[in-house]
C-alpha cells in the first residue's frame, strides 16, 4: 500500500458490485465533486471554509482527468493507486527515451513543430513534460491582459502524465484557473522570470494547500519554470509536480526542458500575430470598400461625378500617386473631354489604414474595387438611359395625349350646344335605330342619357369634363367595321333604356348606374378589329402585357383609367377616396364582364339563383352577377333590334371576322375555321346558333327577372324567325343542285367542302 495515502477506520469500504461503484460515483460527484480522503484535514475544518470557494475551485482546478483509473482510485478505499496504462504513444516515447535518446527528441520535435493551434500545442507540451522529467503532473499557464493587468490563466491544469484523452472544449473552459501576476510559485516565476525547483512544497512559504485539501492530493516536489520569447518576455509558465518516483526532487537537466516550449509557443504566436494581422487587414479593407460602395451608390445620376469620387477613392485606397478612369463608347460617338489632369491630391481625403496593406492586399483590393466601381458607373450609366428613354416617353405620350384628346374648339362646342330630349332622339326606345345618329349626334345623345339619369348632378360631375371626356373616348375608338364608337353608343343606349324603361333605376345604386354607363361607353376602347385568340395566336404585344385570359378587355379598363387620368377628363374627380376605389371597382368589373369566357362562366349562377328563386337583392355577389349579365345583355342588344337594323349589325359583325380570317390566313398561314370569307353564305346558321346558344337564354333569365324587358325578348324572337327563313330557304337550294355558286368557292352537300375557284351549274 502506498504510505502515501494514509487508512482510516471511517474511510469508504471496498464494493465489489460495479452498479455500488457507479451509485457511488454518482453520489459523490452530486455532493463533493471527485471529494477523497485526506488525514489532515478534519470534517469542522473543512465545514469551516466558504462553499462559495470550495465550489469555484473545484470548478476550476478538478485534479481528476475523465478516466476510468482515476475515478476507481478516488472510490476505492485502499487508496491504492490504481495502475495508468499509457497509450502506444506515449509508451514508445518513453521506451525513445531509454534507448535512443536522439530519435526521442526528434520524435518530441515532430510531434510539436507542425502545430499550430495553441490549445493541442499546450497540452502536447505537457504530456511531452511529463515524460522529460519524469513528472506525475503539469499546468501550463499562459500570461493574458494588457501590461498593467496581466495574469496567468491555464490552459491545461494538473495534466497526468499517462492520460491519453484530451478535454474536451466545454471541460476546459469550466475549469480554466487563473492566478494573480506575482501571487504564489506561479505568480512569483512570471514576475521574476526565475525558475523554482522545490523538493518539499509544504516548506516554501509561497505554496498554497488548498487544492491539496480539497482534492486529497500531496504535493511534495515542484518544478515552476517561465516560457520566455525571443526578447526575453514571459509568456507563460509550465509547473511539473511529484518528480517520479515519488519523493525524488527534479534536477537540473529537468530545468533545460523548457527550451522546446518557449520556441513551440512562440512560434504559434507569430502564427497567431500573422492571422490577425492579416484579419486586421482584410476588416479594415473590408471597411474601406463598404465606405467606397456607400460613397459610389449615394450618387447615382452624373457619370462625372461618380467617376471623380471614384479616382478620389482609389488615390486613398490604393495609397497611390496617380490615377485615370477610361470609359468604353462606341468609335463613332462624338469625342468630348471629360477630365484634363490626373487627379494627384490626396492630402485631403481621410486615409483608412496602413501603407503596409497596399503591399499585402494589392491584388484583393485592387479587384473588388473595381467590381464596386464597375457596378457604380454601369448604374449611372443605366440610369442615363432609363432617364433619356422616360424622356422619350414622356415626349411620346405628349404627343399622343395631343392627338388622342379633343381639341378645346370641340370642347366649347359642344358645351356651348343645346342637348335635345330623350324623346327627340328616339334613345328612349328598346327598338333604337342604331344608325339614326351621326358622330355629333351621338355625343349630345350621351350627355342626354347622363343628365337624365342623374348622376352629373349626385356625382357633381363638372360639365365641361364630361364633354371633353366624352369627346376624347370618341376619338379613342378606331375605325374599324364594327367594334368602333357607334356600337359603344347603342351599348350605353341599351344600359340608358333598361334602366330606365325597365325600372332597374329603382334597384340599382347611382355608383352602379354611373359605372355601367361608363363601362358602356369605354367598354372596347382602342380595340383592333380582332380578338382575344388571334392576339393569343399572334403574341401581340397585348398578350404579353395583359396575357391570354382577357385580353382585350384589361387593355380597354386600362386605356379607360388613361383617358380619366389624362388632365381635365377626370369626372371622378369629385368623389371621396373610398368612392372611387369603390367606383374604379366597379367599372373594372362592367368592362371585364363583357368578355364571353368570364360570362359562360358567370351565367350558370346566374340561371340557377333566377330559375330557383333564390336572387337576392341585397346579396353583393348577386347583384355583381347581375350587372355582369345585363353588361352582356347590352353589348348583344343588336340580336333584340328590329330586322333591318339587326341584319346590318350582324353583316357588319361578319365583316370585321372575316378580316381577321383574311390576316391569319396570310400571317400564320392557317385556315380559320370560323372566321372564312368562304363560309359567308353561311350567315343564317351561324346566327341560329348565336342566338340559341348565347342569346336567347340570357334574355329569358333577364325577362324573367324583369317582365318589362318583354320588347327585348319579342324582337329576338322576330329575328331568329327571319334567319329561320333564310337558312330553310339557303337550305332548300341547295337540295335542288349539289352544287352551289358560292362566290370564289362551291359547298357540297352538307360535308362543307369546296372547289377552289368559282364553277357553274352543271360543270364537274
Amino acid at each position: 500500500m502506498d504510505p502515501l495515502w494514509p487508512t482510516s477506520a471511517d474511510g469508504l469500504r471496498r464494493r465489489s458490485s460495479h452498479m455500488e461503484l457507479r451509485r457511488n460515483f454518482a453520489r459523490s460527484k452530486a455532493t463533493t465533486a471527485h471529494w477523497t480522503y485526506d488525514e489532515h484535514v478534519s470534517l469542522s475544518e473543512h465545514e469551516s471554509q466558504s462553499s462559495m470557494r470550495r465550489r469555484a475551485l473545484l470548478r476550476k482546478a478538478s485534479s481528476l482527468p475523465p478516466t476510468t483509473a482515476h475515478i476507481l482510485s478516488a472510490l476505492l478505499e485502499s487508496r491504492v493507486n490504481v495502475p495508468q496504462y499509457a497509450s502506444s504513444a506515449i509508451d514508445y516515447k518513453y521506451r525513445l527515451k531509454e534507448t535512443n535518446e536522439r530519435e526521442f527528441f526528434l520524435e518530441l520535435v515532430k510531434d510539436i513543430s507542425n502545430e499550430l493551434d495553441l490549445t493541442n500545442l499546450s497540452y502536447k507540451i505537457l504530456i511531452n513534460v511529463c515524460i522529460l522529467v519524469d513528472a506525475d503532473r503539469c499546468s501550463l499557464f499562459l500570461v493574458e491582459g494588457p501590461p498593467h493587468k496581466r495574469t496567468l490563466v491555464s490552459k491545461f491544469f494538473d495534466v497526468h502524465s499517462g492520460t491519453t484523452v484530451r478535454p474536451s472544449s466545454s471541460t476546459l473552459n469550466s475549469n480554466e484557473v487563473q492566478v494573480p501576476w506575482g501571487k504564489g510559485i506561479i505568480g512569483y516565476v512570471a514576475e521574476h522570470g526565475e525558475t523554482v525547483n522545490i523538493s518539499n512544497a509544504y516548506e516554501d512559504h509561497r505554496f498554497s494547500d488548498e487544492i491539496d485539501k480539497l482534492t486529497g492530493y500531496k504535493t511534495q516536489s515542484i518544478l515552476c519554470m517561465a516560457i520566455c520569447n525571443s526578447d526575453g518576455e514571459v509568456i507563460g509558465v509550465v509547473q511539473a509536480i511529484n518528480k517520479n518516483p515519488i519523493g525524488t526532487p527534479f534536477t537540473e537537466d529537468d530545468e533545460k526542458v523548457r527550451l522546446s516550449a518557449c520556441y513551440s509557443i512562440r512560434n504559434v504566436e507569430i502564427c497567431l500575430c500573422n492571422e490577425q494581422m492579416k484579419l486586421r487587414c482584410l476588416l479594415l479593407l473590408l471597411q474601406a470598400l463598404l465606405e467606397v460602395v456607400n460613397d459610389l451608390f449615394e450618387e447615382q445620376t452624373d457619370l462625372e461625378k461618380i467617376v471623380r469620387k471614384i479616382m478620389q477613392r482609389a488615390l486613398t485606397l490604393l495609397q497611390c500617386e496617380r490615377c485615370s478612369v477610361l470609359l468604353l463608347e462606341d468609335i463613332d460617338s462624338p469625342v468630348r473631354p471629360f477630365f484634363s489632369h490626373f487627379l494627384t491630391d490626396s492630402s485631403a481625403i481621410r486615409r483608412f489604414f496602413s501603407c503596409f496593406i497596399f503591399f499585402l492586399w494589392p491584388v484583393v483590393c485592387v479587384q473588388a474595387f473595381v467590381i464596386f466601381c464597375g457596378l457604380g458607373i454601369n448604374n449611372t450609366m443605366m440610369y442615363n438611359q432609363v432617364k433619356k428613354t422616360w424622356a422619350k416617353q414622356s415626349v411620346a405620350l405628349d404627343m399622343l395625349s395631343y392627338h388622342a384628346t379633343c381639341s378645346k374648339v370641340e370642347v366649347d362646342r359642344l358645351k356651348a350646344a343645346k342637348i335635345p330630349l330623350s324623346s327627340e332622339l328616339g334613345i328612349d326606345e328598346f327598338h333604337f335605330n342604331d344608325f339614326s345618329l351621326d358622330n355629333d349626334a351621338m355625343i349630345t345623345a350621351s350627355l342626354r342619357m347622363f343628365l337624365e339619369l342623374g348622376v352629373v348632378q349626385k356625382f357633381k360631375i363638372d360639365y365641361e369634363v364630361l364633354c371633353r371626356w366624352l369627346l376624347t373616348v370618341r376619338k379613342n375608338y378606331r375605325t374599324v367595321a364594327y367594334h368602333n364608337w357607334r356600337h359603344a353608343f347603342n351599348v350605353s343606349q341599351c344600359m340608358f333604356v333598361m334602366i330606365t324603361t325597365a325600372s332597374f333605376q329603382d334597384v340599382l345604386s347611382d355608383a352602379e348606374i354611373l359605372a355601367l354607363m361608363v363601362g358602356c361607353l369605354c367598354h372596347d376602347l382602342d380595340h383592333r378589329g380582332t380578338n382575344n385568340a388571334f392576339q393569343a395566336k399572334t403574341g401581340s404585344a397585348l398578350a404579353l402585357l395583359y396575357g391570354t385570359s382577357a385580353t382585350l378587355e384589361h387593355h380597354h379598363f386600362n386605356h379607360a383609367v388613361m383617358i380619366l387620368q389624362s388632365e381635365g377628363h377626370n369626372i371622378f374627380a369629385n368623389l371621396s377616396s373610398k368612392e372611387y376605389s369603390n367606383m374604379m371597382q366597379l367599372l373594372k368589373q362592367a368592362i371585364l364582364s363583357t368578355d364571353l369566357t368570364l360570362h359562360f362562366e358567370r351565367r350558370t349562377k346566374f340561371f340557377e339563383y333566377v330559375l330557383s328563386g333564390e336572387f337576392s337583392w341585397t346579396d353583393e355577389g348577386h347583384r355583381e352577377v347581375l350587372r355582369s349579365m345585363l353588361m352582356t345583355a347590352c353589348d348583344l342588344g343588336a340580336v333584340t333590334r328590329p330586322w333591318k337594323i339587326s341584319k346590318q349589325v350582324a353583316e357588319l359583325v361578319t365583316s370585321e371576322f372575316f378580316e381577321q380570317g383574311d390576316r391569319e390566313r396570310s400571317e400564320l398561314k392557317l385556315i380559320p375555321a370560323i372566321f372564312d370569307r368562304n363560309r359567308k353564305d353561311e350567315l343564317p346558321a351561324l346566327q341560329l346558333e348565336w342566338i340559341d346558344g348565347i342569346c336567347k337564354p340570357l334574355y329569358q333569365a333577364l325577362l324573367k327577372l324583369n317582365r318589362k324587358l318583354q320588347p327585348m325578348m319579342d324582337g329576338i324572337d322576330a329575328n331568329r324567325k327571319k334567319w329561320q327563313d333564310l337558312c330553310s330557304s339557303y337550305q332548300q337550294t341547295r337540295r335542288a343542285s349539289p352544287l352551289v355558286v358560292c362566290n370564289t368557292c362551291i359547298f357540297w352537300g352538307k360535308t362543307g367542302r369546296y372547289a377552289s375557284k368559282t364553277q357553274t351549274r352543271g360543270q364537274g
